[in-house]
């Protein structure tokens, strides 16, 4: 009888443990699965706003290929993300549009053709 107790006291144990490491370790969010189907279901815990701001700016103007600037090629993260989840368009050195930092200067060559929180876009 005891050691009946003792094995129902260690499985209540663990599965606690469980749900503990579960919930609140893991990092997991329910909203992911609510919508699963959904286009941009859990992008926002992906990707950085920036990235996300990227493709909404790059859909507006028809983009078809661009460029980043030299201070968004030294994040390499920040730089494989960028690529990555704008895919069908993809980078090009010779491109005429350029991406930079909201805080970067843009050269006097180029026009700004849109600014958004986090970046802008410029036609060089």
């Amino acid at each position: 009888m005891k050691i009946k107790k003792i094995k129902i006291f260690f499985l209540i144990v663990c599965l606690a443990q469980l749900f503990y490491l579960f919930q609140f370790r893991s990092g997991f969010k329910y909203e992911v699965i609510k919508n699963p189907f959904k286009e941009n279901s859990g992008v926002s815990y992906a990707v950085s706003a920036e990235v996300i701001e990227s493709k909404n700016i790059i859909k507006k103007n028809k983009v078809n290929d661009f460029n980043l600037s030299k201070n968004l090629k030294k994040e390499t993260y920040f730089y494989q993300r960028f690529i990555e989840f704008n895919y069908p368009i993809r980078i090009s050195d010779s491109s005429k549009y350029t991406f930079f930092l909201i805080d970067e200067n843009v050269t006097n060559a180029c026009k700004i053709i849109e600014s958004g929180k986090y970046l802008k876009l410029s036609k060089c």
